[in-house]
């Protein structure tokens, strides 16, 4: 019998099903159906498993009622004991996977920050790359990335660019991505081919709108309008449609000036706003509470390198997990979603091994 909670995962759905069928409820029906469908994946494995220790059940009691009367047929049936196992062996996996990084804000919607850092030009440069990365792969599996904030420099780059990133499991994928990002390679602009190493920061925060999960008191936030400008600072309209908002016992600002009115960037900043501030107060807790963040799923410090890019040697390292990738160019136009599957399952494997330590 499997050592996972297989029937708890199965009865819990059963129940969501038979309650879905007769409720009446409209924002009770919501909350069921949610939580069924954060079930679902869990529940298809345990099914599968259970059927497979079915099969296996059936043929060890038919093994001993036969007892010597039919070899071949009792060769058949541990042949496919063996094989049932191996695939209950790789469900359990998959299902160990899914308990064991399972977190409350995976299916948040999330704000992706990116900050240039040391290295000039090529780490704003590296900044804009990154953000490409992010939104091929968002694509990939079915996110939808929206850039709601950003200040460029003169050769295209980003000094810092803010960016939503909407849909199912959004925080599950990204939240890995929390530190700094180290890229060693030779610069366009190097004429004598010297290898470079430039840094930038990337912070994965949970998108918190008017949901009442966290809200910012009025009084201390700043708001500041101006008209909408483009490249450069040139005015693009004449009415104060443009928003910067700062919240003045952090310091922390967030500024929109893309939507047409006033109104609309002040909601759009808003948010911006209020996951930043959020994230910081979460950040500074979960400080204060030392070792205990760093064995939490997602949780890097954000002045930890969790990465280094080295182009000459066309390899990534993730210094989390002390493992290596190579093919440098695939992951950088969407590849990055294999690596994180592959720290995924090295990070259910160790996470596991400490549970049962």
């Amino acid at each position: 019998m499997s050592r996972l909670p297989i029937q708890d995962i199965i009865q819990r759905y059963d129940e969501l099903s038979q309650k879905l069928s007769i409720v009446t409820d409209t924002k009770e029906m919501i909350e069921l159906s949610k939580e069924q469908s954060k079930l679902e994946k869990k529940y298809d494995l345990a099914t599968k498993i259970q059927k497979g220790e079915n099969i296996i059940s059936d043929n060890e009691a038919l093994i001993i009622e036969i007892a010597n009367t039919d070899s071949d047929m009792k060769e058949m049936m541990f042949e496919e004991i063996t094989e049932t196992k191996e695939k209950i062996s790789e469900l359990e996996g998959q299902l160990i996977t899914l308990l064991v990084l399972s977190d409350p804000r995976d299916d948040n919607d999330i704000l992706l920050e990116i900050r240039a850092g040391a290295g000039g030009d090529e780490s704003a440069l590296f900044a804009a790359e990154l953000l490409k990365t992010y939104s091929i792969m968002a694509e990939k599996i079915g996110l939808k990335l929206k850039v709601v904030d950003a200040s460029l420099n003169e050769i295209g780059g980003y000094k810092e660019v803010y960016a939503e990133i909407r849909g199912s499991g959004a925080f599950s994928w990204y939240k890995y991505e929390s530190g700094v990002h180290r890229v060693q390679r030779v610069p366009l602009t190097e004429k004598q081919g010297r290898i470079h190493t430039s840094t930038i920061s990337v912070a994965i925060m949970p998108l918190i709108e008017d949901s009442g999960v966290f809200k910012l008191d009025p009084k201390d936030v700043e708001l500041i309008v101006s008209t909408s400008s483009g490249k450069g600072g040139q005015s693009v309209n004449t009415t104060y449609s443009a928003v910067k908002l700062k919240h003045l016992p952090t310091g922390m600002e967030a500024q929109s000036q893309d939507e047409r009115s006033q109104v609309q960037n002040k909601v759009k900043a808003m948010s911006v706003l209020t996951s930043r501030v959020a994230d910081y107060y979460e950040q500074k807790r979960l400080a204060e509470e030392g070792a205990a963040r760093r064995e939490q799923v997602g949780k890097a410090d954000r002045s930890e390198k969790i990465r280094t890019y080295n182009f000459p040697q066309d390899r990534l390292t993730d210094h989390r997990y002390n493992n290596n990738w190579n093919q440098l160019p695939t992951i950088m136009t969407g590849g990055i979603a294999n690596v994180i599957e592959d720290i995924k399952k090295i990070e259910a494997e160790q996470t596991l091994e400490n549970l049962q330590g």
